[in-house]
């Protein structure tokens, strides 16, 4: 699968400026491309999808790309420095929201559908259908394919083209573990209204920013608002805690990425850390055998060269929807002008149990751990490779 004309066309290396920001993406899509890409926005509403709201916020796209920085091979960091303009420092954090501040612009809108996927059919939590009914837009016009698609551009790609791309990668390897944006029921979740506190807003809203809010401000209520100890000494502790630190740049959720990796990464799940960053089977070969498996194709065929699998990361996430995060009593609206019963999500039996499971954490532990694989392998020396591994500074 390729990148859609009008995609391929706006992140056309020759018509890209040298640095990534709103204000300098000069493209300009054809009238044919715009046609395109109203078609498509049409005919998702004919089949009763809207266009959802966009998230993680801006602090669980920064997190998730801060434990990817963690995680790069030496060689894998530099690289990413190369493609980065040098305004950002390296950060992958600087440019992990960029995708999100130009999607309503003129000449960013082809990317808006890239940012969820929906399934025909899926109405969490009574109808969970992640694609086995098909999607309701192209493949080549949503989150799964645009994950391939921009993995497939850092690694290939010699031009400016590239900081776009990875820029586009790092946002999306977020957007893919944050459940909601992969159902378009009630516009995912922005049609759902609810209660958190005081604040009237949609579960869509809740699950962007009010919940990782709550799991920064636990993390430092914990004992994580100040730096780890780095020093004196050579013990292993104090050179992670010297790797964490060094990605660090005093913001408010860096006490959260200061658990997830010391507390979750290297204990609560290190024995799972394998598992998530290794595609299944399923993922390796791209298809199901159909004379053992008694089916048609999967939804989505994940590629074989690349060491990305978007549908069973977004079946996992999905699957969340209908388990949990979508509780049966939460009813959706036309219109979110409507005066209706919103129920209360910041209790005990909801947001205590996302807090107790720590859900946020590990959604993003997994977002940030399996871009920091991506990057390594595409972009890491094989010395490197060989010598740590995938994911530098874990053991398995």
């Amino acid at each position: 699968m390729s990148i859609p004309e009008p995609v391929t066309r706006a992140l056309s290396a020759d018509q890209q400026p040298a640095i990534l920001n709103p204000q300098q993406a000069g493209h300009i899509l054809r009238p044919s491309q715009r046609l395109i890409m109203r078609f498509l926005f049409l005919a998702a509403s004919a089949l009763g999808m809207a266009i959802p709201a966009w998230g993680w916020g801006k602090e669980g796209h920064r997190m998730t790309a801060t434990i990817a920085q963690i995680h790069l091979l030496p060689s894998a960091h530099r690289a990413v420095c190369s493609i980065l303009d040098k305004d950002f420092n390296c950060s992958l954090a600087s440019v992990a929201t960029w995708p999100d501040d130009v999607r309503r612009t003129k000449e960013w809108g082809w990317s808006r559908t890239l940012h969820f996927v929906n399934g025909i059919d899926d109405k969490p939590p009574k109808e969970c259908s992640f694609g086995t009914k098909g999607w309701v837009l192209p493949s080549d016009f949503h989150i799964l394919s645009a994950v391939v698609d921009m993995t497939r551009r850092v690694h290939t790609l010699n031009s400016d083209g590239r900081n776009y791309s990875l820029s586009f990668l790092t946002h999306f390897l977020g957007d893919i573990h944050q459940p909601l944006h992969l159902t378009g029921h009630y516009a995912g979740g922005n049609g759902v209204p609810v209660l958190f506190g005081e604040r009237s807003i949609s579960l869509h809203k809740v699950w962007d920013d009010d919940l990782v809010w709550q799991r920064i401000e636990s993390a430092k209520s914990n004992g994580y608002s100040h730096a780890l100890q780095t020093s004196p000494g050579s013990d292993p502790a104090l050179g992670r805690n010297r790797q964490i630190e060094a990605a660090l740049n005093g913001l408010n959720y860096d006490p959260l990425i200061r658990w997830i990796v010391s507390e979750g990464i290297d204990r609560r799940w290190a024995s799972q850390v394998r598992e998530w960053i290794t595609c299944p089977p399923l993922a390796i070969t791209g298809r199901v055998d159909q004379q053992t498996m008694g089916s048609d194709a999967p939804p989505f065929n994940d590629p074989t060269d690349l060491p990305v699998c978007p549908y069973p990361w977004a079946k996992a996430s999905h699957q969340m929807l209908c388990d949990f995060i979508w509780r049966p009593d939460l009813e959706g609206v036309e219109d979110m002008k409507i005066v209706v019963d919103r129920i209360q999500l910041n209790t005990p039996e909801y947001a205590g149990q996302v807090g107790e499971r720590k859900i946020i954490e590990e959604q993003i532990a997994k977002g940030g751990l399996r871009l920091a694989v991506a990057l390594n392998t595409i972009l890491g020396s094989e010395e490197e490779k060989q010598a740590f591994g995938l994911l530098f500074g874990v053991d398995f």
